[in-house]
């Protein structure tokens, strides 16, 4: 009871001191209790960190197999390629690859198979592995084949250009390629890419099948500048993943340049600062506090393709870099006589069954119809020339059924040169519906011989025509044909004819085949020389567009270059001549000109000279030659010359033109000769109300020499 007693006495005097704060104090045995529970639990930490710590080198281990695993994988993968590359070495050779293309394309897959691939860019192209490209190409190039005839070897070329870089896993912030399709006209050149096009954009090879086309002449001087830039822009913002250059050696020299360096990966730096207006369009910004500007220009992700005839002269337009990036040339080649039969048959098909879903006609050809039809047709454009005749074919059907007073539910065509149509009992002939849009060269030829004089001129025409009929039949039957230069030089004074033979030129050269329009543009030093420096070059190359497909006949031609110091006249001859280079499949240049003069012309540039093989002279007219004239003249007036004058007006011309042929004026000096005849001649018919309005008498001619 004591110790209680004392125990309470303890507590109370410790409460005091501590104000009733006493601190919490435990026994030994509690804190030993303590000690060894702490003991327990970090003893269980140790062997949880143990057991962690195992489970660590077992994952460690387990990853180290799973690289090794991995790295297996790989090797296997890469002999894998390894022999596949071996298989698919003769297939790459049929479809054109050298060696040197094979291993660098094999380099790029492996390279890509073998360390990293690109998921993303692997699923838009679908190439995921060499093997696929090659069946793709294959593909495209096979199933083009059905609609473009006759050019298999050009269609593997296009197919080849189109997936080379799908092969080589180029990435997408390059230009996929830049090639160059050359070929004749008419040999399906334009058919054959707007197929393949599609054809990839459907198997899902290309992303869109539109194409964007830019045609160069419409860039040929520097005012086109902001319209040139504005259309490069929103060709590489377009949807469209080619791009068709089309007359490139029509563009302005500097644009040219500019598209050289896009065309080589490189950015262009813009002259002036552009905005987006609208989000969709360039323009010119206005102010300096315009945020946001287009200042260059880049392409990426897009095929570049130059569309031309002659790629030799397209390409001497090209920087050396420029010529060895384009490591695809795809080349079409003139189409044979049985292609051609097969394309003709084809359209005559296609068109008798339109003609009964359209017109409800019946349309019946001959069996032969074809092989008739290509006998006389002009075949040098391909198969533009079969078009254009079927379209004529299909105009005179129209017409046809449109002039028939009952409804037309037959119609025979009988093929020869040209189609016969046999409806209701009634034979039409195509002339007899619609008017032809080729010239009659048996017209053409009369009213050339009807010309007066000028009989070496007719007879060198004459001579032309007939080789060029001679090197067709040649080529009908394989056989090499020497080209046809048809630039030429008119000399002679003035008055002798030289521009009423230019346009026949064309007329006649359009008939045969050779001249697409037939157009005469006449032009002299002033439509051709400019008035700046930089304006001459593009002045003269739009005057050589207005006049492809016809005659540009340069009047006074001597006048271009006046002295070694002309630097207008010289730079307008230098792109004459580029001219007649680029275009000389559909584009005659005629120089025109008194005779010493244009001796000296030529003789000053020999490189002229040389492109000008036919030179053509206009001799003065005789006293009898211009006689001719006048009555003609006066014909073409309804009037008549009294034949009792004839003699006096011939000895006039004989003397005028042996004193002064040059100044006299030839051709002009009969023209007005009659022309002041009939003047004099009104004077007489008024003071005598009764004579013949019609007739010049020898007193109404004034043959005074002066």
């Amino acid at each position: 009871m004591a110790k209680d007693n004392e125990k309470k006495d303890l507590d109370q005097l410790i409460n005091s001191m501590f104000r009733g704060h006493r601190l919490n104090t435990v026994s030994a045995e509690d804190y030993l209790e303590q000690v060894r529970k702490s003991q327990d639990e970090m003893q269980s930490g140790l062997d949880q960190a143990q057991e962690n710590q195992k489970k660590a080198e077992d994952t460690l281990n387990t990853t180290e197999n799973a690289v090794d695993q991995l790295n297996a994988i790989l090797r296997r993968q890469s002999e894998d390629l390894q022999k596949q590359s071996e298989a698919l070495r003769d297939q790459s050779r049929d479809l054109g690859f050298t060696d040197q293309d094979f291993a660098k394309l094999q380099a790029e897959v492996q390279k890509d198979f073998g360390i990293s691939v690109d998921v993303e860019n692997q699923q838009k192209r679908q190439a995921q592995d060499l093997q696929a490209v090659l069946n793709g190409m294959q593909e495209a190039a096979a199933q083009t084949g059905t609609v473009v005839l006759g050019q298999k070897s050009f269609l593997a070329d296009l197919s080849r250009a189109f997936f080379r870089p799908l092969a080589s896993g180029q990435s997408e912030d390059r230009l996929r390629n830049v090639f160059v399709i050359s070929g004749p006209a008419g040999s399906g050149r334009h058919l054959a890419l707007s197929t393949m096009i599609h054809i990839l954009a459907e198997k899902h090879w290309l992303a869109s099948a539109d194409v964007v086309t830019i045609n160069g002449s419409h860039y040929a001087g520097s005012e086109q500048e902001k319209v040139f830039i504005q259309d490069i822009y929103a060709a590489s913002c377009a949807p469209a993943e080619v791009i068709v250059i089309e007359q490139a050696e029509a563009l302005y020299p500097p644009f040219l340049n500019q598209l050289m360096k896009l065309c080589q990966n490189e950015e262009v730096t813009l002259n002036k600062r552009y905005v987006l207006n609208k989000g969709k369009q360039l323009v010119e910004a206005g102010s300096s506090l315009v945020t946001q500007t287009v200042s260059t220009l880049k392409l990426t992700n897009k095929y570049i393709v130059f569309l031309t005839t002659s790629r030799k002269t397209l390409m001497q337009n090209f920087p050396n870099s420029m010529v060895e990036q384009i490591l695809d040339q795809p080349a079409a080649q003139p189409l044979s006589p049985e292609v051609l039969l097969t394309i003709y048959q084809r359209l005559l098909n296609d068109s008798v069954q339109n003609t009964k879903k359209q017109l409800n006609v019946t349309l019946t050809l001959d069996d032969d119809a074809a092989q008739k039809r290509l006998a006389v047709l002009e075949t040098s454009t391909g198969a533009l020339a079969l078009e254009k005749d079927v379209r004529q074919l299909n105009a005179a059907i129209n017409e046809l059924c449109l002039k028939q007073p009952e409804p037309v539910l037959e119609v025979r065509a009988e093929a020869g040169r040209e189609w016969v149509f046999e409806v209701n009992g009634q034979r039409l002939a195509m002339s007899d519906l619609i008017r032809l849009e080729k010239d009659d060269l048996d017209a053409i030829r009369k009213e050339m011989d009807a010309i007066v004089g000028l009989q070496e001129v007719k007879d060198t025409l004459q001579s032309m025509e007939e080789h060029y009929k001679v090197t067709q039949l040649r080529q009908k039957q394989g056989l090499k044909a020497a080209p046809l230069s048809r630039h030429m030089i008119f000399t002679g004074n003035p008055g002798t004819g030289k521009t009423t033979m230019a346009r026949l030129v064309a007329r006649l050269f359009k008939a045969l085949g050779l001249l697409s329009q037939g157009q005469l543009i006449e032009v002299s030093r002033s439509d051709l020389v400019g008035r700046y420096v930089g304006h001459t070059a593009p002045l003269t190359q739009q005057i050589i567009e207005s006049a492809l497909g016809g005659v540009l006949f340069i009047d006074e031609a001597y006048s271009l270059v006046r002295g070694k110091d002309d630097s207008f006249g010289l730079e307008a001859v230098d792109t004459l001549v580029k001219g007649m280079e680029d275009h000389r499949d559909d584009l005659i240049v005629i120089l025109a000109g008194y005779s010493r003069e244009m001796e000296e012309f030529l003789n000053a540039n020999s490189g002229l000279k040389s492109r000008f093989p036919n030179i053509l002279n206009f001799a003065d007219y005789t006293g009898s030659e211009l006689t001719q004239i006048a009555v003609s003249l006066a014909q073409g007036k309804d009037y008549v010359i009294d034949e009792r004058c004839l003699n006096d007006l011939t000895i006039y011309f004989n003397a005028v033109q042996m004193n002064s042929a040059a100044r006299s004026g030839n051709g002009r000096l009969a023209r007005n000769t009659v022309e002041k005849a009939i003047l004099n001649q009104s004077r007489r018919i008024l003071n005598d109300p009764q004579a013949r309005m019609d007739l010049l008498l020898r007193e109404d001619f004034d043959l005074e020499l002066s």
